[in-house]
Parts: C-alpha cells; structure tokens; sequence
C-alpha cells in the first residue's frame, strides 16, 4: 500500500455549528483506488425539481425541510483489508498529545508518525461511496429507496415521502410531520444529526418559503 501525506485545512463553514474549522484531510491523489470512488448525489436539477414539486403541492399541505448528517465520512468504516496509510510530521503534536496517545516511541526515524486509516476522512475519494452504501443499507429496512431514474433522488414504499440526497445532506419534501419524523427518527438510530425545519438552504439555493 502506498502510503500518503496529511494536510490541515482551515475554513469557515458559516451553515455549520461549528463555523471555524481545522481539519487533518488525507492526501487523496497519492492514493490507487478501484473502479469506482463516486457516489450517486442529487445534482441542482434533481434539487430544482423537488422544489418545485413542493411549491406545487403546497396546496395540499407539502412542506421541505432540510437535515445533515453529521462527521458521515468520519464515521464510516474502511473494510479491513482495503484500509489506507498516511504519514504526520511529529512537529504537529505537542508533548501532551504524545503523552496521551504514546506517541514518543512511534515517531520514525524520518520524524514521521505512520497512521493506519480504519474510518472515512476528508480527502478520501472512496469515502463517497462508502458513505452512500451505509447509508443506503441502514435506510432500506425502513422503506427507503433510491430511484433508478434519477442521480440523487429517493422515495419510500409507502409514505409520500421523498428526499434528495447530496452526500450527506437531505432536502426532504414531506406532506405530514409524521413522514418526515419517521425518516428523521430512522437517521438518529445510526447518526447525529442537524435539521432545519425552515428548509432554508440546500444544494447552494438559499430558499424563502412562503407556503401561504
């Protein structure tokens, strides 16, 4: 296996709880990866489309909402023998991180810590599709499907419910707060998650509902 380098990115993330971040990314493109790293994600068409489904049924009581997963690349697992290696300068840890995680006597002689990856990280191109098959897993037992027809679209089997899903972000149009609590419920048994009830942003559209 080849093994990459670590890069820390700062940004500002004005929708997140956290709007400062640093992140610890992974070196992607050092990386052999198999045939396929990309998931299936609603594009702004299929987004564009659900909107307007929803304006459209507002007469009939559909309302849209938007939900986030959170740390979904972070919390979902390599498989064991396809896991990935990168390399941190031990100039980024202090003596108290040392300490806490014994790193002392794990710094090679380069001045490299060696970093097995057992979990998804930022950076990682298998991770999307990783992500959307768990993701895909967890939610059929409770009635959700993608639709065939369409990149980034689900439904389910029996609710009027019907979402789009763009890696880890859900626009979800619904008809009863029931419908979108079940698919909100079926979420928080594997993830933490952020919602927005106001719908307000998604996909890169900031959105004024005015349902009246």
């Amino acid at each position: 296996k080849k093994v990459t380098y670590a890069n820390m990115v700062c940004d500002y993330r004005p929708l997140k709880d956290k709007k400062y971040r640093v992140r610890l990314t992974i070196g992607g493109d050092k990386l052999d990866y198999g045939d396929k790293t990309a998931s299936p994600t609603a594009n702004l068409r299929d987004t564009k489309i659900l909107v307007n489904s929803t304006i459209s049924d507002a007469h009939m009581g559909a309302g849209f909402m938007t939900a986030d997963i959170k740390d979904c690349f972070l919390m979902t697992p390599l498989p064991k023998g396809d896991r990935e290696y990168m390399r941190i300068h031990s100039k980024y840890f202090d003596n108290e991180f040392r300490t806490l995680y014994t790193l002392h006597d794990k710094v090679h002689d380069d001045g490299y810590v060696y970093c097995e990856i057992q979990l998804g990280m930022y950076g990682l191109k298998q991770a999307a599709i990783l992500s959307y098959n768990l993701i895909k897993k967890r939610l059929a037992p409770e009635g959700y499907y993608p639709i065939k027809e369409s990149n980034g679209l689900w439904k389910h089997k029996t609710r009027q419910t019907i979402f789009a899903l763009t890696v880890d972000d859900f626009g979800i149009k619904y008809f009863k707060k029931d419908d979108a609590d079940h698919l909100l419920n079926a979420l928080r048994k594997h993830y933490d998650i952020l919602e927005d009830w106001n719908g307000r942003n998604y996909c890169g559209l900031t959105l004024e509902w005015n349902y009246d």
